[in-house]
């Protein structure tokens, strides 16, 4: 059966490119982080544990080299290259200035190019305030992005981003589309500050590399970047809310429970132990993608939610796992893509260990305040019975302060399609669908105006 090299990410909303840049530094303060390189690649993964240039960035180092799109890398500076992960960790270690060599396969033939590294262009749209800043979250110091109306106001209400599962940069400062700086645009636009925040070893940010961060230190940062938002003088403190986008939705309430929040708004995201999620969510991806022998998938599901049994709740090395039961490995290769620390070559066992073991039922029912659940008519990675399972968990504890929605015709990545084929086929490409920004800006408006009946987000003990 065909490995699915789109699955290397459950619940995150991805293209399997993967832009090499660097955040560009407009301090508020002493507290600031040193600019990173801008090679200019977008890289992807090819055969054979090798990676492949996509695309290159217009007027960047890369574009004005002899790079081309097609490109395998072998080698930056001697080092080899055998994932995008491995890319990027390489590009991270240069600085600004430095003279790379890129060993590089084209054909049949293999060259050496030579490339300086630059700065990377900042997000400067015309009709909003960008600021970059800094959290300082346990060791890690993360690269903030804040968007602000231009409308004068001394204080506003003020959203806290959560990105999905994957160490994906949430900077874009070139034209190509961008879910989630399209997404904190338009709310902005809508009267909204919006913090969107690096993940630890993403773009600017210092600390441990993001695949190997575990899933409580990634809330906990998370509830930084949300202190760090109530903090500004710019920022009305009672009307602050999160909106956690895919796995975003699982940190959202744990993020809740440390720091008070006006409400939360979740799209795409999922409520179920997160085993069962990645069973069902890899027959779904794999039956309306590859359109294959069922029997045969069910066959490899039943390997599959063996493996992730072993590795997840017996917690056996996937190692151990093959070596207890051989019949295992093909299906084990198949989801540890380049190593057997790393599931889906995207985040540690660690990670997905104490993600499968928290029982977000249990922090969304413990939690009074408002709750809205919208999932995409199109949205083929998440189901529309988690959103209404989600808002009846709520509102079994506290009636009537949650409620879902489906948004039509978009996908899991916020882009509007014409039918589920196309979703199915052009996931993530196409317009932007506006529908989901006015549903969440409709909603928190609506919570702002009402009448508190409590201060703010309050935790049942």
């Amino acid at each position: 059966m065909k490995s699915l090299s789109y699955l290397m990410s459950a619940l995150v909303c991805l293209s399997l490119s993967f832009p090499v840049r660097a955040a560009v530094d407009v301090p508020l303060s002493s507290d600031t982080l040193p600019r990173h390189p801008f090679l200019g690649v977008t890289a992807e993964p090819a055969p054979g544990h090798h990676v492949r240039v996509a695309g290159l960035y217009p007027d960047s180092s890369a574009a004005r080299s002899e790079l081309k799109p097609g490109d395998i890398l072998v080698s930056v500076n001697g080092a080899a290259i055998d994932s995008v992960s491995t890319f990027v960790a390489r590009v991270r270690s240069f600085k600004l200035g430095d003279r790379v060599i890129c060993h590089v396969q084209r054909g049949i033939n293999e060259m050496d190019i030579e490339i300086t590294l630059g700065e990377a262009p900042r997000e400067q749209p015309n009709d909003i305030q960008v600021t970059y800043d800094t959290v300082r979250a346990g060791e890690a110091t993360l690269r903030s992005l804040i968007t602000m109306p231009t409308d004068g106001r001394s204080k506003r209400p003020a959203v806290l981003f959560v990105q999905g599962i994957g160490c994906l940069s949430i900077e874009a400062p070139l034209a190509t589309p961008n879910l989630t700086r399209d997404f904190a645009y338009r709310l902005t636009r809508s009267g909204f500050v919006v913090m969107r925040t690096e993940k630890s070893g993403v773009g600017d940010s210092l600390g441990r590399p993001c695949r190997d961060v575990g899933f409580h230190e990634e809330v906990a940062m998370f509830t930084s970047a949300l202190r760090k938002l109530k903090s500004y003088d710019y920022v009305d403190k009672d009307n602050v809310f999160i909106f956690g986008h895919s796995a975003g939705g699982w940190i959202g309430p744990l993020v809740a429970m440390q720091e008070p929040v006006k409400g939360i708004a979740v799209y795409g995201t999922v409520v179920r132990p997160f085993m069962e999620y990645l069973i069902e969510n890899r027959r779904r991806n794999v039956w309306l993608r590859t359109h294959p022998d069922l029997a045969e998938l069910e066959d490899e599901q039943r390997q599959y939610a063996s493996l992730l049994h072993y590795v997840l709740i017996e917690r056996l090395s996937a190692a151990e796992a093959i070596a207890k039961h051989p019949e295992l490995t093909p299906v084990t290769k198949k989801v540890f893509l380049q190593d057997f620390d790393h599931l889906f070559d995207e985040r540690s066992l660690q990670y997905y260990r104490e993600l499968n073991d928290e029982n977000v039922a249990r922090s969304w029912a413990s939690l009074n305040l408002p709750v809205l659940a919208m999932i995409g008519e199109f949205d083929i990675r998440t189901t529309q019975f988690d959103h209404e399972y989600l808002a009846a968990i709520v509102n079994a504890q506290h009636p009537g302060r949650a409620s879902w929605q489906v948004v039509p015709k978009l996908d899991h990545g916020f882009v509007a399609h014409q039918s589920l084929d196309d979703g199915v086929a052009n996931e993530f490409v196409g317009p932007f669908g506006e529908q989901v920004v006015e549903r969440t800006v409709t909603w928190m408006e609506a919570q702002s105006a009402a009448k508190k009946a409590l201060p703010s987000s309050a935790v049942d003990q």
